[in-house]
């Protein structure tokens, strides 16, 4: 087995360097150019016949030409060397010192930021728990309760309506029925840069060398085709069919979505979109929203089917693929592949950069969904006329009121939305256990910042010691303890004022009863010191006679 690895990576090798050559003058496979010719006046795109079997020789070289093209990508790496010296470190703790201090200073009113968001989304939960009207059946609800904060659960449903996206080639072939939501995802075949880091600290002194590789990685992704490699300007990525894909899904429904945001590195494609939030309504995306949606009486607007994407999309599922169009007239290249998507991926074949691949995917309606929103009347849409359902659903503006009515705080706007049927009890005591999470993690977060804040403050001695080869670890470890008891100290410190500031009235009822069980200890270990303390009658001696 040894032998024949080592045969087929010399194959390879030779098969890379020949290719490698003839590639300098051909062109490069993932440039996805059609070739169109005219048929009695017709443009058709070229395609590939695969009537005929391929041979083993045909597939022996496809084979061959896909280790090849893989192993060229992993032998393309690209090496930065980067040297800091002593002087640079210290310029370097310098300014970490100054980072350090803004945390020390920054933090501690986070901390007390968290503690006062804590107290006010507990007073929130307490005025739905208070003021929330239970309505058993949510199939006819009345106007008795107009304005009110309810609660309600059921079943959502859009009853007969069939969903269809925006109209356009990219479209599903009929529309799809008992769907609440429908999206076309279209995603890129591209190239990205991947870097991994080595550090080597010098024997003497502070120096720092670090060697960073730089590697490509090509992956589907549906932020569209990406810009010029800034590590590997020679290899470039491919545009493929995705302009005419934006073509011919039509316009927009929305304006442009603003620039997106710098992202860490070495973020694989699919979570990097998660975290700009990829606008699935701009094309060549598209997202519809059933207008029919309702639980029981209630009509459910897609700003709430939108906002609440945990409750409401969730459960993504595919089309059908009999609702997929097999070909498109105007996009030839593109075919249904065996999971139903539209791609131009070559069937049995590896993706290419530039390849395309569109999905369709539904949820479906039928699930149950519990609710404390405030009721409100529907109006009538100049374009769809009267709703369908009456009564639809809102967030409730929260005035609190104090001291018998005379004092009024004004809380914000809330609704609780959860999938499942939960009674009233339930959600609330859902809603307290995540808020004691939420702000648990917020807590050891301003921790985490704060310590942090600490052990950069005392950087410049960490970078000192550090050109001595056994102090540097020591003086580390012995630093890192100072700012994390120091760290914890204060947080405990700031956490207490805050508790203080917006509990006072049990923070006083703990500090009376803390203060009398130490009142109650010091007073017993003073009357035992006391007693330790006086002089003892000298022994009475035996009478004589008994001697």
């Amino acid at each position: 087995m040894t032998v024949l690895r080592s045969i087929k990576f010399a194959l390879l090798l030779a098969a890379l360097a020949v290719a490698g050559t003839a590639g300098e003058s051909g062109e490069l496979r993932s440039n996805h150019i059609r070739s169109k010719v005219q048929v009695n006046n017709v443009d058709v795109g070229t395609t590939t016949s695969h009537a005929q079997p391929k041979s083993l020789m045909d597939a022996a070289e496809e084979f061959i030409d896909f280790e090849v093209d893989l192993l060229r990508r992993r032998l393309q790496t690209v090496d930065e060397t980067t040297r800091c010296n002593t002087w640079c470190k210290l310029k370097q703790s310098l300014g970490l010192t100054i980072i350090g201090l803004l945390l020390i200073c920054i933090s501690p009113c986070l901390m007390w930021k968290n503690e006062g968001r804590h107290v006010k989304e507990l007073r929130r939960i307490d005025f739905c728990k208070n003021k929330a009207v239970v309505i058993d059946n949510s199939d006819v609800p009345t106007d008795e309760h107009t304005g009110d904060l309810v609660h309600f659960v059921g079943k959502v449903s859009v009853d007969d309506d069939a969903l269809d996206l925006r109209s356009g080639a990219l479209n599903i072939s009929s529309p799809l029925t008992k769907a609440l939501v429908i999206k076309r995802t279209c995603s890129i075949y591209q190239k990205f840069e991947q870097s991994a880091q080595q550090t080597k600290n010098d024997m003497i002194g502070a120096g720092q060398t670090t060697t960073t590789t730089f590697s490509i990685k090509e992956d589907w992704t549906p932020m569209g085709p990406q810009g010029q490699l800034e590590h590997f300007p020679n290899d470039p990525n491919s545009r493929g069919i995705w302009d005419e894909l934006v073509t011919e899904s039509g316009p927009s429904d929305t304006a442009a979505s603003p620039a997106a945001m710098k992202l860490p590195p070495n973020l694989p494609p699919q979570m990097a979109a998660l975290f700009q939030q990829v606008d699935l309504t701009q094309s060549p995306h598209c997202m519809s929203v059933s207008k029919s949606a309702h639980v029981g009486g209630f009509g459910l607007s897609s700003e709430i089917i939108m906002t609440e994407k945990a409750v409401f999309q969730s459960n993504w599922m595919q089309v059908p693929a009999e609702l997929v169009p097999d070909h498109i007239e105007s996009l030839p290249e593109l075919h249904k592949d065996y999971n139903g998507n539209l791609t131009t991926v070559e069937e049995g074949g590896q993706p290419t950069n530039g390849d395309v691949m569109i999905k369709f995917e539904y949820i479906a309606d039928g699930f149950d969904a519990s609710f404390i929103v405030q009721q409100v009347l529907l109006d009538a849409d100049p374009e769809a006329g009267v709703p369908e359902h009456k009564y639809g659903v809102d967030k409730q503006k929260i005035i609190d009121e104090k001291c018998c009515g005379k004092i009024t705080d004004d809380l914000g706007v809330i609704w609780m939305v959860r999938a499942g049927r939960h009674d009233l009890k339930e959600m609330i005591m859902m809603a307290k256990e995540d808020e004691k999470a939420v702000t648990k993690v917020l807590r050891i977060l301003c921790w985490i910042l704060l310590v942090a804040g600490w052990m950069m403050l005392f950087s410049i001695f960490t970078t000192l010691l550090s050109t001595l080869p056994l102090l540097g670890a020591l003086g580390s470890a012995a630093f890192f303890i100072v700012a994390l008891i120091v760290g914890t100290v204060c947080c405990c410190a700031v956490t207490a004022v805050a508790y203080f500031r917006y509990r006072p009235l049990i923070t006083t009822i703990i500090l009376a009863i803390a203060g009398g069980i130490a009142g109650i200890i010091i007073w017993r270990l003073n009357d035992a010191n006391e007693a330790s303390l006086q002089p003892t009658s000298a022994p009475v001696a035996a009478p004589k006679f008994l001697m």
